[in-house]
């Protein structure tokens, strides 16, 4: 399978599938290999280092916005 560059909405698919199993599972590492998993598997390539870990950090960030959204809205 080959690397090559991967557009910023694929980038964000991946983060998407890492986000889904921070939220089952709690662990980031497994969340990096839901990325590159999702890589292989939905886009047919071979997700660099650098590619999964923007995509995890792409995906730590928007479960911050979850938290803080939730936080609004309990105390509200």
């Amino acid at each position: 399978m080959k690397r090559r560059y991967l557009y910023h909405q694929e980038i964000n698919q991946m983060a998407d599938a890492a986000l889904i199993s921070y939220e089952f599972e709690c662990c980031w590492k497994r969340a990096f290999q839901a990325a590159a998993e999702f890589a292989t598997d939905e886009l047919g390539v071979k997700a660099t280092r650098a590619q999964a870990a923007t995509a995890v950090r792409i995906a730590q960030t928007n479960w911050e916005r979850i938290k803080i959204r939730i936080k609004g809205e309990v105390t509200q």
